[in-house]
């Protein structure tokens, strides 16, 4: 049996199946929810994983402030011998608490990211963040990597934060984003030594804008978007721009979501 067509069909079946249990669901206080879409690559970071069309789509179930969720996508070919150029799927699984004060929101907890064909690369981060409810609504999450790889990647004790102020203008969702990032440094895979080049830097490296706008059909959700993805970390000594020891450029991501 092919595992991973296996695994994908049977995500993508529960997934399907998410509209038939939500009723019973919210009777309960439980809210389940689910969204599949296209895009037409996926971008982690300013990093590209996949320069072509690319499947997403996410589960998610939550009670009195606390969810956990599960996210897909196919990506990169693997680098792994026994695997080589089979095309990874990750799969991301969120724990989360999340609360209000006012309009002061906040929430904290962890995600663990896993890579079919490639698990050499699975790492898990927490996270905290706050947010405030206006009219151009601020937020702040930090993301720290508490267990990272042995392929260099992603190392215990990364962090990155997002500086991020979205609002609503005539039913279109705006948002811009601020990334900042400091990496866990180290002698072998992270600090130039000889003729080898830092492609690590730490600081801002990079800012995003988003656009996108909620459409009713049918009982669902069809949420179409664009966003824009520039990298601005400092040049390394070769002349480029790298984010996770990935060269970055400007990227466009057009992508349609549907959330039911």
């Amino acid at each position: 049996m092919n595992f991973k067509k296996y695994y994908m069909t049977m995500m993508m079946a529960g997934m399907m199946g998410v509209a038939g249990t939500a009723a019973q669901a919210e009777e309960e206080g439980v809210a389940i929810a689910g969204d599949i879409g296209v895009a037409s690559q996926y971008v982690w970071r300013g990093a590209v994983q996949k320069g072509t069309s690319s499947v997403q789509g996410d589960v998610s179930v939550a009670y009195e402030g606390f969810s956990t969720s599960a996210w897909f996508s196919n990506s990169y070919a693997s680098p792994v011998a026994n695997t080589l150029g089979k095309e990874v799927t990750e799969f991301d699984f969120t724990g989360d608490y999340s609360g209000s004060v006012g309009d002061l929101g906040y929430s904290v907890g962890g995600i663990y990211y896993t890579y079919m064909y490639d698990s050499g690369s699975n790492f898990g981060e927490a996270y905290a963040g706050i947010s405030y409810d206006a009219v151009v609504s601020p937020s702040l999450t930090a993301y720290y990597t508490v267990k990272g790889t042995t392929s260099g990647f992603y190392k215990t004790g990364d962090l990155w934060v997002d500086l991020g102020l979205s609002t609503s203008v005539a039913g279109f969702d705006l948002s811009a984003t601020a990334s900042y990032v400091k990496w866990k440094k180290d002698t072998v895979n992270r600090v130039a030594t000889g003729a080898v080049f830092n492609n690590y830097k730490d600081g801002v490296s990079l800012v995003q804008f988003g656009i996108s706008k909620d459409v009713e059909a049918g009982g669902l959700t069809v949420t179409p978007s664009l966003t824009a993805i520039v990298p601005v970390i400092g040049k390394s000594s070769d002349g480029n721009r790298y984010i996770y020891g990935t060269r970055v450029f400007n990227e466009f991501v057009a992508a349609v979501n549907i959330a039911y």
